[in-house]
């Protein structure tokens, strides 16, 4: 990205080449400058069904499952030495969480022997005040888990404010 008129706003490339075309004041340079100022972050990117859309990376290191259409995020962190798997509620690009007030998180955990039920609770945060009742952080520790290096995640339905997610999908670690 340059800069280019319009006073210290840095327009990327594609934005320049459109304001040379038509008139700065115009109804097409506003609606193209605001659809290509839209994306995420600061990085002007597209979301495309084409090539599987884009992806956001865990900030917790572990698998980032995103929920509907770049609605929600699911971060879920396993650590086989604990036998924990923790999830955390995020928003649409991963970067903040979201506090919901769900009693469990299920999920079904198969691996090419078996399968496993299992329910991650609601985790209190006394730093972030985050509550059992309300909270972005679900928890379960299972024997089953320790040393299980590589399964399959099945959540058949969450709802995360008022929207319904069905069917969602997961492998850990991530292809």
């Amino acid at each position: 990205m340059r800069s280019g008129g319009f006073g210290s706003i840095e327009w990327p490339d594609a934005m320049r080449n459109l304001m040379k075309t038509f008139p700065a004041g115009s109804l097409v340079t506003l609606a193209a400058a605001s659809l290509l100022l839209a994306g995420c972050g600061q990085e002007v990117h597209v979301h495309s069904q084409a090539s599987g859309g884009h992806k956001h990376a865990s900030p917790h290191g572990g698998v980032a499952v995103e929920l509907g259409d770049h609605q929600f995020h699911l971060d879920f962190l396993h650590d086989p030495a604990a036998g924990t798997l923790t999830a955390w509620v995020m928003d649409a690009h991963a970067e903040n969480f979201v506090r919901v007030a769900l009693p469990a998180l299920n999920v079904q955990v198969a691996t090419d022997s078996q399968t496993n039920a299992l329910a991650l609770l609601p985790v209190a945060n006394l730093s972030t005040g985050e509550t059992t009742n309300e909270t972005s952080q679900f928890r379960a520790e299972a024997p089953w888990l320790k040393d299980l290096r590589r399964f399959n995640g099945l959540i058949d339905t969450v709802e995360i404010r008022g929207r319904k997610f069905s069917g969602i999908r997961f492998t850990y670690p991530a292809q």
